[in-house]
């Protein structure tokens, strides 16, 4: 068969039972159970290469990776402190104080709102849940009826609502948020949040250092492992997979904005509001990184990917990756992803992407690695991650750290679960000044509604997946064009 038709075609029907050999490597358009195969026949092994029919391509990347890290003017491979955990588990890790979460004059708060600092630290749970020089990901859950009252941040940000309805004020905007819901989060923007559903609401709040390198971005994308194209059937994703269960699923809508009270000129909270005012002058040019991306935007609108039509531009390994060809006819059946936010930057690319995506169950991602720093933060499914010579079990809750160039791969461990993520890429090196600024609080802090309490069964990574999706082994989509 020739290299074009490498589509990894899925026959019709179902064929008769493989018998099972340790080296068996099923070939393009051939039906298959994970059952039939060893998992060793995707290594870079000299056996698998020579019966790899995408080998030519597979082999001028693995060149090209080795011609790139060894290039001086090349993005380099992180070091020092740059080099954080590859792993980081938020659901064994406790939340933290407000304090080590929002760098603010916490003494001054006290001593303005001691009362009402002590109900917010029972309506609001934080944590870092990665914490890289870069870039932060914090999660945020806020009680039923609690308010986070305003503030402002130097860093510029991102809020992803996985969970709850929540009022989310921008300077002068406000929407009803719910789960997909993106916010941007220019630097020292003022941003408030009023849960208004009766259950707490789930945030992930995204901090990146602006204004970084971006030749990390698009430079290079390495498939390394062999015989990507034997995907098996368990693998194939239904035609109705969609990432949230439909009734959490709901577009923004905006709202009459409301004024807060604004606070006396010689109170802490009025100084703050002065403080923030000498901020924005001090950084006046860069109070606006970000303006072809929208203040609110929802996954809802954003269709999954057709990888057969990706534009090359669109992510950091779209250029690499459309080498493959046919190949990524293959990636339509087996994986789902969609671009839900991104800092774009005029007449560059971007400081800061993320994605929506999901693997098939018992699909195998090979060995491959690029340029571009990324990061997985886990909503779903068990998956085994082989990360730099390293061997983790992904399951709600874990953050896997890609440092450029290494290595990774995934496989999806439960017949009938995908892996479901959040994943994302940044410009590194950027401004990192910006978190050692402080956040102002510029309104005073109030008393929590009645409701704004936890109860002893929360937990955060109870993510509301999508439930009932069918992977049937008995039935195969074909690949091909």
């Amino acid at each position: 068969m020739k290299l074009s038709t490498i589509t990894m075609a899925l026959a019709l029907a179902v064929s008769p039972v493989l018998v099972l050999a340790e080296q068996y490597i099923p070939k393009v358009g051939e039906v298959f159970s994970y059952k039939d195969i060893s998992q060793d026949i995707y290594a870079e092994k000299a056996e698998n290469k020579k019966n790899d029919p995408a080998n030519s391509i597979f082999a001028a990347m693995r060149e090209k990776r080795k011609v790139d890290i060894a290039n001086p003017n090349a993005p380099q491979a992180f070091s020092g402190t740059d080099l954080v955990q590859p792993e980081f588990n938020s659901s064994t890790s406790p939340w933290q104080a407000l304090e080590a979460v929002f760098p603010s004059d916490w003494d001054g708060i006290k001593a303005a709102s001691a009362t009402e600092l002590a109900q917010l630290r029972s309506a609001v749970k934080v944590k870092t849940v990665m914490n890289h020089p870069d870039f932060k990901i914090i999660e945020m859950a806020l009680a039923p009826g609690a308010l986070l009252p305003r503030f402002s941040d130097a860093a510029p940000g991102s809020f992803h609502v996985l969970e709850g309805a929540v009022e989310v004020t921008v300077d002068a905007e406000t929407i009803a948020a719910y789960t997909g819901t993106s916010v941007k989060l220019e630097s020292l923007s003022q941003r408030r949040m009023k849960v208004v559903s009766d259950k707490p609401a789930k945030i992930l709040w995204f901090r990146w250092a602006p204004a970084g390198d971006q030749t990390y971005l698009n430079y290079g994308y390495y498939l390394t492992g062999c015989n990507f194209h034997a995907q098996p059937l368990e693998a194939v994703m239904p035609a109705d997979f969609e990432q949230w269960d439909e009734s959490e699923r709901q577009r923004f809508t905006h709202l009459q904005h409301s004024a807060v009270a604004e606070p006396a000129k010689d109170s802490f909270y009025g100084v703050q509001i002065q403080q923030l005012t000498a901020m924005k002058h001090e950084e006046d040019s860069v109070l606006l990184r970000y303006p072809l991306t929208p203040l609110f935007s929802n996954e809802k609108d954003v269709q999954w990917l057709d990888f057969t039509k990706i534009d090359a531009k669109s992510f950091f390994w779209s250029k690499d990756a459309a080498k493959g060809g046919d190949l990524l006819a293959a990636w339509d059946k087996i994986v789902r992803m969609k671009g839900i936010f991104q800092a774009k930057v005029p007449e560059q690319l971007y400081d800061f992407n993320m994605s929506y995506i999901a693997n098939g169950p018992k699909g195998k991602y090979v060995t491959h690695s690029h340029a571009t720093p990324e990061f997985y933060y886990i909503l779903g499914g068990e998956t085994q991650w082989l990360l730099n010579g390293e061997t983790y079990t992904a399951v709600a809750g874990n953050v896997y750290f890609h440092s450029p160039y290494w290595d990774h791969e995934m496989l999806g461990m439960k017949e009938g679960t995908p892996k479901v993520a959040i994943t994302g890429s940044w410009s590194p090196h950027g401004d990192r000044s910006v978190f050692a600024k402080p956040m102002v609080f510029t309104e005073a802090l109030t008393m929590q509604a009645s409701s704004a309490v936890f109860s002893d069964s929360f937990n955060f990574h109870d993510f509301k997946l999508k439930q009932g999706l069918t992977f049937d082994t008995k039935q195969s989509l074909a690949m091909s064009h």
